[in-house]
């Protein structure tokens, strides 16, 4: 019986020792797992010369320059009333157009000096001469002489032709652009107007008028009086066939063109300014001339109150051929026969 107790105590104690082997063997793996203790931080070495760090200071970032305002399409032009010169905004918006008809501003041409003594137009810097009243001095190339009437060596044109063509220039280049006229042309043909690159478009150019067909294509030339009223033109010339006109006759197709439908609120119409030409003025340069001083004479009377067309006429006509125009070959509502 006591030997029994024995071995149960042995056994007991062999029990608790193995228990606290597999304590201790568990132990020292989770000690063997853990990372070892953190390291005391090892000391700064501080030196004396050096400078201290300093703080980076932000660089204020530059403002951008304000940006001009583009102007909107819809911004009108502004004139400044108080300004000597014409003044526009800055903002508004606007368009130069290659195709426009009349420039603005055209830079002069440089010219040479004429001969000595001969009276002329005046050039860029130069002065009119006191005997340049029925002839112009103008320094031409040679394939131009023989249209302007000039001397066969080119050099020097006297001529009634350059004369005119420099007076209207003079009296009607400085008008300013809203106070150019609108003009209908119409041909022999009723109803039947003119296309942008004829003679008859570069007369109404010459006289310093606007040609309301101008927009229209080659093969849309013919209109009617509803077009006519809508375009409102301030004065309308009518062509007809032949040489001199007879006063009546001409007399009653201006009543008849003023009758027409739709044209009773017509400027042209309401202002007295209906022009009838004869078609022979259209046939050399001479009459083209005599038929801008027609016109323009008409247009504007104020600057060419001092003119006389029909002795322009003449005197055109007498150079070019030899021959002076006998008759009448303009009538206008405004003056009656001749201007």
């Amino acid at each position: 019986m006591r030997k029994a107790r024995i071995i149960l105590l042995l056994a007991l104690v062999l029990t608790l020792c193995g228990c606290r082997t597999r304590v201790l063997a568990q132990d020292t793996e989770q000690t063997a797992q853990e990372p070892p203790a953190q390291e005391a931080a090892a000391p700064v070495r501080i030196d004396a010369a050096a400078e201290p760090p300093q703080e980076r200071q932000e660089e204020p970032a530059e403002e951008e320059p304000p940006r001009e305002q583009a102007a909107e399409p819809d911004t009108p032009v502004e004139q400044d009333e108080a300004s000597e010169r014409r003044a526009f905004s800055d903002t508004a918006s606007g368009e130069l157009t290659s195709d426009a008809e009349t420039p603005l501003y055209t830079e002069p041409e440089q010219s040479t000096d004429t001969a000595a003594g001969s009276g002329g137009a005046p050039g860029p810097g130069g002065t009119e001469a006191e005997d340049a009243a029925l002839t112009a001095t103008e320094l031409l190339p040679a394939d131009e002489a023989e249209q302007l009437g000039a001397d066969e060596s080119g050099e020097v044109a006297e001529s009634v032709l350059t004369y005119y063509l420099t007076l209207l220039d003079d009296r009607l280049g400085s008008l300013f652009e809203c106070k150019r006229l609108y003009v209908y042309w119409e041909t022999d043909e009723d109803h039947r107007t003119v296309f942008k690159t004829s003679n008859e478009h570069q007369i109404i150019l010459g006289a310093g008028a606007y040609d309301v067909s101008a927009k229209l294509l080659e093969e849309n030339l013919t209109v009617d009086d509803g077009w006519v009223s809508r375009k409102n033109p301030d004065a309308v010339v009518k062509v007809v066939s032949g040489s001199a006109l007879d006063p009546l006759a001409a007399r009653a197709l201006a009543d008849e063109l003023a009758a027409r439908p739709e044209w009773a609120g017509v400027s042209a119409i309401r202002e007295g300014r209906v022009l009838i030409l004869s078609g022979q003025l259209l046939e050399t340069q001479a009459g083209r001339t005599a038929a801008m001083v027609y016109l323009a004479g008409l247009l504007y009377p104020a600057q060419m109150e001092d003119v006389d067309a029909d002795e322009a006429l003449r005197a055109l006509t007498q150079e070019a051929s030899g021959s002076a125009y006998a008759g009448q070959y303009a009538y206008s509502t405004a003056g009656g026969a001749g201007l």
